[in-house]
């Protein structure tokens, strides 16, 4: 889950296919959360999964908002849908499904003290979990960090 290193900006929209046609535009960076409200009253908010060095939406996390606490329900390949209207199929399968992949971390806006993500250090290469408000100070791309170990070396 790569999308929980990276701190978002909401990008709301009226439904989930008009959430299938801006991704599938590719008209989206990897920060945004393209959210709507499903016809279930429910919000659902859909993120860049792809590796961390994909903006493209190409694999796409559905999260479910209940105010503040977030559910990931799917995951979804949307660089194999043809259309914006098969992924908008997918994103209202969705909105139906009693399956849940889990709790998870979604950063809006500015992350808190105490939110950790995992990390590929842009140093050595290892993977680490830290903090990811500390993280943001070496100004890496999303999802990478520097290590404790390299920390002496900035």
């Amino acid at each position: 889950m790569y999308y929980e290193a990276i701190v978002h900006k909401l990008h709301p929209v009226a439904s989930s296919d008009e959430a299938a046609k801006v991704i599938k535009s590719g008209n989206v960076n990897d920060w945004d959360a393209v959210s709507w409200k499903g016809s279930d009253g429910k919000n659902y908010i859909a993120v860049n999964d792809a590796h961390i060095d994909d903006s493209a939406f190409a694999e796409t996390a559905v999260i479910r908002d209940d105010d503040g606490v977030f559910t990931q329900l799917e995951s979804i390949t949307v660089a194999w849908c043809k259309s914006p209207e098969e992924v908008g199929k997918y994103f209202k399968q969705v909105e139906t499904q009693d399956f849940t992949m889990g709790k998870t971390q979604l950063i809006i806006g500015s992350p808190t003290d105490l939110q950790r993500a995992n990390f590929i250090c842009g140093c050595c290469g290892e993977w680490f979990k830290d903090f990811v408000k500390k993280q943001l100070t070496y100004d890496q791309d999303n999802g990478y960090g520097i290590c404790p170990d390299c920390q002496k070396y900035y």
